[in-house]
């Protein structure tokens, strides 16, 4: 065409696929080196077609750190600093658009149940649900660890036996 754009034979302008940094809306608040990559190989459900097409993936890494699926982590929250959305992530994928997708199965803090602060009395405890979404990769703050009350209880025991045995 005379006008310099690029169209196809039907005349339709094609679409470039953008490196998922520039899709994601998060990552434009953030600095290229603390950007989550792909970490691993990647498979492809057979038959997939159009937007519904994922490239599904086990792992992403940023600098040293990787966050698998099945591990926990704590997820970007404006105005929340005290309750900060943690989760369980179910999977990974490349979408169609080349956007970075995590589902996570949510935690609940006490304070976000119907009982309230008086469910729980172990301080920082979290409640597992079955509520589950799609986000950003690019939310994803950091991997943390959620254990059982049982393990936690266990684990308080031995680190009070530990000091008392110090001194």
């Amino acid at each position: 065409t005379t006008d310099g754009d690029s169209r196809n034979e039907a005349g339709k302008v094609p679409r470039k696929r953008l490196p998922s940094d520039s899709r994601s809306k998060i990552a434009a608040f953030l600095p290229t080196r603390q950007l989550w990559r792909w970490s691993g190989p990647s498979t492809k459900r057979p038959g997939m077609k159009g937007r519904a097409k994922k490239e599904y993936f086990k792992a992403i890494k940023r600098g040293k750190e990787t966050i698998r699926v099945g591990d926990a982590a704590v997820f970007l929250s404006t105005g929340r600093p005290h309750l900060p959305y943690v989760g369980r992530i179910t999977s990974l994928w490349q979408g169609w658009g080349g956007n970075m997708v995590v589902r996570v199965k949510w935690f609940y803090h006490p304070e976000e149940t119907k009982g309230g602060k008086r469910l729980s009395e172990i301080k920082s405890a979290l409640y597992q649900s079955p509520h589950q979404d799609e986000n950003d990769v690019q939310t994803i703050s950091h991997r943390c660890e959620v254990i059982s009350a049982t393990k936690y209880k266990a684990y308080k025991a031995k680190k009070t036996a530990a000091a008392k045995a110090k001194g």
